[in-house]
Protein backbone atom coordinates (compact mmCIF):
# COMPACT_ATOMS: atom_id res chain seq x y z
CA UNK A 1 0.00 0.00 0.00
CA UNK A 2 1.32 3.45 -0.95
CA UNK A 3 0.26 6.25 1.35
CA UNK A 4 1.12 9.91 0.82
CA UNK A 5 0.81 13.10 2.85
CA UNK A 6 0.72 16.56 1.30
CA UNK A 7 3.24 19.03 2.69
CA UNK A 8 3.42 22.74 1.95
CA UNK A 9 6.13 25.27 2.66
CA UNK A 10 6.00 28.05 5.22
CA UNK A 11 8.59 30.68 6.12
CA UNK A 12 7.17 31.70 9.51
CA UNK A 13 9.11 29.95 12.28
CA UNK A 14 7.17 31.87 14.95
CA UNK A 15 3.83 30.46 13.81
CA UNK A 16 2.41 28.09 16.43
CA UNK A 17 -0.31 26.94 14.05
CA UNK A 18 2.37 25.93 11.55
CA UNK A 19 4.05 23.86 14.26
CA UNK A 20 1.03 21.54 14.49
CA UNK A 21 1.07 20.90 10.73
CA UNK A 22 4.81 20.27 10.66
CA UNK A 23 4.50 17.74 13.47
CA UNK A 24 1.65 15.85 11.81
CA UNK A 25 3.74 15.65 8.64
CA UNK A 26 6.85 14.43 10.49
CA UNK A 27 5.00 11.74 12.43
CA UNK A 28 3.18 10.60 9.28
CA UNK A 29 6.55 10.22 7.53
CA UNK A 30 7.77 8.14 10.47
CA UNK A 31 4.64 6.02 10.00
CA UNK A 32 5.60 5.24 6.40
CA UNK A 33 3.81 7.99 4.47
CA UNK A 34 5.57 9.51 1.45
CA UNK A 35 5.69 13.24 0.82
CA UNK A 36 3.91 15.23 -1.86
CA UNK A 37 5.57 18.63 -1.49
CA UNK A 38 3.74 21.71 -2.71
CA UNK A 39 6.83 23.77 -3.67
CA UNK A 40 5.39 27.19 -3.01
CA UNK A 41 4.66 29.47 -0.07
CA UNK A 42 1.17 30.91 0.32
CA UNK A 43 0.81 34.41 1.72
CA UNK A 44 -2.92 34.73 2.54
CA UNK A 45 -2.76 38.50 2.96
CA UNK A 46 -1.16 39.10 -0.45
CA UNK A 47 -3.99 40.07 -2.81
CA UNK A 48 -1.79 41.61 -5.50
CA UNK A 49 -2.19 40.86 -9.20
CA UNK A 50 1.15 39.03 -9.15
CA UNK A 51 -0.03 36.78 -6.30
CA UNK A 52 -3.22 35.96 -8.22
CA UNK A 53 -1.19 35.00 -11.29
CA UNK A 54 1.04 32.78 -9.17
CA UNK A 55 -1.95 31.00 -7.66
CA UNK A 56 -3.37 30.47 -11.13
CA UNK A 57 -0.08 28.89 -12.23
CA UNK A 58 0.00 26.67 -9.14
CA UNK A 59 -3.56 25.50 -9.76
CA UNK A 60 -3.21 24.86 -13.50
CA UNK A 61 0.39 23.58 -13.74
CA UNK A 62 2.17 22.83 -10.46
CA UNK A 63 -0.51 20.88 -8.58
CA UNK A 64 -1.65 18.70 -11.53
CA UNK A 65 1.98 17.83 -12.35
CA UNK A 66 2.65 16.73 -8.76
CA UNK A 67 -0.47 14.58 -8.55
CA UNK A 68 0.16 12.90 -11.90
CA UNK A 69 3.40 11.61 -10.34
CA UNK A 70 1.43 10.24 -7.37
CA UNK A 71 -1.06 8.25 -9.42
CA UNK A 72 0.00 5.09 -7.60
CA UNK A 73 -1.33 6.42 -4.28
CA UNK A 74 -3.76 4.36 -2.23
CA UNK A 75 -4.30 7.05 0.40
CA UNK A 76 -3.50 10.77 0.31
CA UNK A 77 -3.60 12.73 3.58
CA UNK A 78 -4.40 16.42 3.41
CA UNK A 79 -4.11 18.74 6.39
CA UNK A 80 -7.31 20.79 6.40
CA UNK A 81 -7.74 23.71 5.86
CA UNK A 82 -5.26 25.21 3.46
CA UNK A 83 -4.38 28.90 3.73
CA UNK A 84 -5.77 29.57 0.24
CA UNK A 85 -9.36 28.44 -0.38
CA UNK A 86 -8.79 28.83 -4.12
CA UNK A 87 -5.81 26.45 -4.14
CA UNK A 88 -7.47 24.09 -1.67
CA UNK A 89 -10.42 23.67 -4.03
CA UNK A 90 -8.13 22.93 -6.96
CA UNK A 91 -5.97 20.54 -4.93
CA UNK A 92 -8.95 18.47 -3.80
CA UNK A 93 -10.44 18.42 -7.31
CA UNK A 94 -7.12 17.33 -8.81
CA UNK A 95 -6.59 14.55 -6.26
CA UNK A 96 -9.93 13.15 -7.42
CA UNK A 97 -9.08 13.77 -11.09
CA UNK A 98 -5.53 12.43 -11.33
CA UNK A 99 -5.44 9.68 -8.69
CA UNK A 100 -7.63 6.87 -7.43
CA UNK A 101 -6.52 7.47 -3.86
CA UNK A 102 -8.74 7.67 -0.83
CA UNK A 103 -8.59 11.24 0.46
CA UNK A 104 -8.15 11.65 4.22
CA UNK A 105 -8.33 14.97 6.04
CA UNK A 106 -6.47 15.70 9.24
CA UNK A 107 -8.50 18.60 10.58
CA UNK A 108 -6.69 21.48 12.25
CA UNK A 109 -9.56 23.96 12.27
CA UNK A 110 -13.18 24.07 11.20
CA UNK A 111 -13.72 27.70 10.38
CA UNK A 112 -17.49 27.26 10.36
CA UNK A 113 -17.25 26.70 14.11
CA UNK A 114 -14.27 28.89 14.88
CA UNK A 115 -14.78 32.17 13.04
CA UNK A 116 -17.93 32.08 10.93
CA UNK A 117 -20.43 30.35 13.19
CA UNK A 118 -23.33 32.56 12.07
CA UNK A 119 -22.39 32.80 8.40
CA UNK A 120 -24.44 30.17 6.61
CA UNK A 121 -22.86 30.79 3.21
CA UNK A 122 -19.34 30.16 4.52
CA UNK A 123 -20.44 27.06 6.43
CA UNK A 124 -22.12 25.66 3.31
CA UNK A 125 -18.93 26.10 1.28
CA UNK A 126 -16.85 24.51 4.02
CA UNK A 127 -19.20 21.55 4.38
CA UNK A 128 -18.99 21.01 0.63
CA UNK A 129 -15.21 20.72 0.98
CA UNK A 130 -15.44 18.46 4.04
CA UNK A 131 -17.79 16.12 2.18
CA UNK A 132 -15.10 15.52 -0.46
CA UNK A 133 -13.08 13.47 2.04
CA UNK A 134 -13.21 9.67 2.18
CA UNK A 135 -12.14 9.74 5.82
CA UNK A 136 -11.46 12.34 8.50
CA UNK A 137 -9.29 12.62 11.59
CA UNK A 138 -11.13 15.00 13.93
CA UNK A 139 -9.85 16.42 17.20
CA UNK A 140 -12.30 14.69 19.52
CA UNK A 141 -15.86 13.42 19.96
CA UNK A 142 -17.54 16.86 20.16
CA UNK A 143 -15.98 17.79 16.80
CA UNK A 144 -16.97 14.42 15.35
CA UNK A 145 -20.54 14.92 16.59
CA UNK A 146 -20.63 18.37 14.93
CA UNK A 147 -19.45 16.89 11.63
CA UNK A 148 -22.07 14.14 11.72
CA UNK A 149 -24.82 16.60 12.65
CA UNK A 150 -23.86 18.59 9.56
CA UNK A 151 -24.13 15.70 7.15
CA UNK A 152 -20.65 14.15 7.13
CA UNK A 153 -21.10 10.40 6.71
CA UNK A 154 -17.56 9.15 5.99
CA UNK A 155 -15.47 7.31 8.63
CA UNK A 156 -14.15 9.63 11.35
CA UNK A 157 -11.38 8.86 13.86
CA UNK A 158 -10.75 11.00 16.95
CA UNK A 159 -7.17 12.17 17.40
CA UNK A 160 -7.56 12.95 21.10
CA UNK A 161 -4.65 15.39 21.33
CA UNK A 162 -2.05 16.79 18.94
CA UNK A 163 1.39 15.28 19.30
CA UNK A 164 4.28 17.71 19.72
CA UNK A 165 7.90 17.41 18.65
CA UNK A 166 9.73 19.02 21.54
CA UNK A 167 13.52 19.45 21.34
CA UNK A 168 13.88 20.54 24.97
CA UNK A 169 14.36 18.31 28.00
CA UNK A 170 11.18 17.25 29.78
CA UNK A 171 10.71 19.27 32.95
CA UNK A 172 11.13 16.82 35.84
CA UNK A 173 10.81 19.30 38.74
CA UNK A 174 8.36 17.94 41.34
CA UNK A 175 8.47 20.98 43.67
CA UNK A 176 5.03 22.51 44.11
CA UNK A 177 4.87 26.31 44.43
CA UNK A 178 1.46 27.09 42.85
CA UNK A 179 2.98 28.65 39.72
CA UNK A 180 1.10 28.88 36.41
CA UNK A 181 2.10 29.77 32.84
CA UNK A 182 -0.05 30.94 29.93
CA UNK A 183 1.29 30.86 26.36
CA UNK A 184 -0.64 31.97 23.32
CA UNK A 185 -1.96 34.74 21.13
CA UNK A 186 -2.64 37.41 23.71
CA UNK A 187 -4.92 39.75 21.78
CA UNK A 188 -7.74 37.21 22.12
CA UNK A 189 -7.05 36.53 25.81
CA UNK A 190 -8.46 39.68 27.37
CA UNK A 191 -9.53 37.74 30.48
CA UNK A 192 -5.93 38.12 31.63
CA UNK A 193 -6.40 41.84 32.23
CA UNK A 194 -9.11 41.02 34.81
CA UNK A 195 -7.18 38.40 36.76
CA UNK A 196 -6.71 39.22 40.44
CA UNK A 197 -4.75 36.44 42.17
CA UNK A 198 -3.24 36.85 45.61
CA UNK A 199 -1.20 33.66 46.06
CA UNK A 200 -0.68 32.51 42.46
CA UNK A 201 1.85 34.04 40.07
CA UNK A 202 1.13 33.69 36.36
CA UNK A 203 3.92 33.94 33.77
CA UNK A 204 2.86 35.05 30.30
CA UNK A 205 4.34 34.36 26.84
CA UNK A 206 3.04 35.35 23.43
CA UNK A 207 2.58 38.07 20.81
CA UNK A 208 0.37 41.16 21.03
CA UNK A 209 0.23 41.68 24.82
CA UNK A 210 -2.04 44.21 26.48
CA UNK A 211 -0.54 47.55 27.52
CA UNK A 212 -0.86 46.60 31.18
CA UNK A 213 -1.55 43.47 33.24
CA UNK A 214 -2.43 42.99 36.93
CA UNK A 215 0.36 42.60 39.50
CA UNK A 216 -0.10 38.81 39.60
CA UNK A 217 1.02 38.52 35.95
CA UNK A 218 4.56 38.76 34.60
CA UNK A 219 4.94 39.09 30.82
CA UNK A 220 8.12 37.47 29.44
CA UNK A 221 7.85 38.10 25.70
CA UNK A 222 7.39 36.02 22.57
CA UNK A 223 9.35 32.87 21.64
CA UNK A 224 9.21 30.29 18.85
CA UNK A 225 7.33 27.00 19.49
CA UNK A 226 10.71 25.24 19.67
CA UNK A 227 12.29 27.69 22.14
CA UNK A 228 9.30 28.22 24.40
CA UNK A 229 9.41 24.80 26.16
CA UNK A 230 12.81 25.72 27.58
CA UNK A 231 11.07 28.42 29.63
CA UNK A 232 8.21 26.25 30.90
CA UNK A 233 9.21 25.52 34.48
CA UNK A 234 5.90 26.29 36.19
CA UNK A 235 3.60 23.81 37.96
CA UNK A 236 0.69 24.21 35.51
CA UNK A 237 -0.07 25.52 32.04
CA UNK A 238 -3.35 27.38 31.58
CA UNK A 239 -5.80 26.77 28.70
CA UNK A 240 -8.47 29.51 28.68
CA UNK A 241 -9.96 31.88 26.12
CA UNK A 242 -12.21 34.90 25.80
CA UNK A 243 -13.04 37.91 27.93
CA UNK A 244 -14.30 36.44 31.20
CA UNK A 245 -12.90 34.68 34.28
CA UNK A 246 -16.01 32.63 35.12
CA UNK A 247 -16.41 31.12 31.65
CA UNK A 248 -14.69 30.95 28.26
CA UNK A 249 -16.74 33.46 26.30
CA UNK A 250 -17.03 34.75 22.77
CA UNK A 251 -15.98 33.13 19.51
CA UNK A 252 -12.79 31.60 20.86
CA UNK A 253 -14.41 30.43 24.07
CA UNK A 254 -17.14 28.72 22.06
CA UNK A 255 -14.49 27.02 19.91
CA UNK A 256 -12.86 25.48 23.01
CA UNK A 257 -15.92 23.24 23.27
CA UNK A 258 -14.91 21.55 19.99
CA UNK A 259 -11.16 21.78 19.43
CA UNK A 260 -7.91 20.46 20.86
CA UNK A 261 -5.84 23.61 21.52
CA UNK A 262 -2.22 23.17 20.53
CA UNK A 263 -1.04 24.90 23.70
CA UNK A 264 -2.34 21.85 25.61
CA UNK A 265 0.20 19.79 23.69
CA UNK A 266 2.91 22.40 24.26
CA UNK A 267 2.44 22.17 28.02
CA UNK A 268 2.09 18.40 28.28
CA UNK A 269 4.99 17.66 25.91
CA UNK A 270 7.10 19.73 28.30
CA UNK A 271 5.93 17.69 31.28
CA UNK A 272 3.72 20.53 32.56
CA UNK A 273 0.22 19.57 33.84
CA UNK A 274 -2.73 21.56 32.49
CA UNK A 275 -5.47 23.72 34.00
CA UNK A 276 -8.39 23.96 31.55
CA UNK A 277 -11.97 25.21 31.42
CA UNK A 278 -14.30 22.46 32.59
CA UNK A 279 -16.59 22.77 29.55
CA UNK A 280 -13.74 22.59 27.04
CA UNK A 281 -13.67 19.54 24.78
CA UNK A 282 -10.17 18.71 26.06
CA UNK A 283 -11.29 18.68 29.72
CA UNK A 284 -12.39 15.05 29.50
CA UNK A 285 -8.98 14.02 28.13
CA UNK A 286 -7.17 15.94 30.89
CA UNK A 287 -9.27 14.38 33.64
CA UNK A 288 -9.28 10.83 32.27
CA UNK A 289 -5.50 10.84 31.93
CA UNK A 290 -5.00 12.61 35.29
CA UNK A 291 -2.68 15.19 33.74
CA UNK A 292 -4.22 18.34 35.17
CA UNK A 293 -7.30 20.09 36.49
CA UNK A 294 -10.61 21.10 34.88
CA UNK A 295 -12.13 24.16 36.57
CA UNK A 296 -15.19 26.39 36.14
CA UNK A 297 -13.89 29.75 37.31
CA UNK A 298 -10.47 31.40 37.36
CA UNK A 299 -11.56 33.45 40.37
CA UNK A 300 -11.26 30.19 42.34
CA UNK A 301 -7.70 29.46 41.21
CA UNK A 302 -5.98 30.54 44.43
CA UNK A 303 -8.23 28.28 46.53
CA UNK A 304 -8.02 25.33 44.12
CA UNK A 305 -4.21 25.36 44.02
CA UNK A 306 -4.01 25.79 47.81
CA UNK A 307 -5.96 22.55 48.30
CA UNK A 308 -3.53 20.43 46.26
CA UNK A 309 -1.01 18.58 48.42
CA UNK A 310 2.60 17.98 47.42
CA UNK A 311 1.89 14.26 46.95
CA UNK A 312 -1.16 14.94 44.79
CA UNK A 313 0.88 17.26 42.61
CA UNK A 314 3.66 14.69 42.23
CA UNK A 315 1.13 12.16 40.91
CA UNK A 316 -0.28 14.63 38.37
CA UNK A 317 3.23 15.72 37.40
CA UNK A 318 4.43 12.15 36.81
CA UNK A 319 1.40 11.50 34.60
CA UNK A 320 2.27 14.63 32.60
CA UNK A 321 5.86 13.42 32.19
CA UNK A 322 4.58 10.07 30.91
CA UNK A 323 2.25 11.90 28.52
CA UNK A 324 5.16 14.04 27.29
CA UNK A 325 7.00 10.93 26.12
CA UNK A 326 3.95 9.72 24.18
CA UNK A 327 3.40 13.10 22.52
CA UNK A 328 7.05 13.37 21.49
CA UNK A 329 6.85 9.96 19.81
CA UNK A 330 3.75 10.90 17.79
CA UNK A 331 1.65 8.14 19.34
CA UNK A 332 -1.73 9.79 18.83
CA UNK A 333 -1.04 10.85 15.24
CA UNK A 334 0.27 7.46 14.18
CA UNK A 335 -2.58 5.60 15.88
CA UNK A 336 -5.22 7.80 14.24
CA UNK A 337 -3.58 7.48 10.80
CA UNK A 338 -3.39 3.70 11.08
CA UNK A 339 -7.04 3.52 12.13
CA UNK A 340 -8.40 5.77 9.40
CA UNK A 341 -6.40 4.03 6.66
CA UNK A 342 -7.91 0.69 7.69
CA UNK A 343 -11.40 2.18 7.64
CA UNK A 344 -11.21 3.83 4.21
CA UNK A 345 -9.54 0.95 2.37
Amino acid sequence: MKNYIINDLDDNTMNGGRKARNDVFTFAKQDGFKEILLPFIIHPQDRSFKAKLQKLKYSKVTIPKLLKHANDADVIVFQYPMYSTFLMNHLIEDIKKYTHAKLVYVIHDIEGIRMFDDTDNYSDNELRLLKQADGIIAHNQPMTDWLKEHGITVPIVNLGIFDYQNPQLINQDMDYNKSVVFAGSLEKSTFLTKLNLKDTKLTLYGPNPADQYPACIQYEGKLSPEELPKKLTQNFGLVWDGDELDTCSGTYGHYLQFNAPHKTSLYLSSGIPVIIWKKAAMAKFIEENHVGLAIDNLNDLDDILAQITDDEYKTIKQNAINMAMRLREGLYTKTALDQIVKQVM
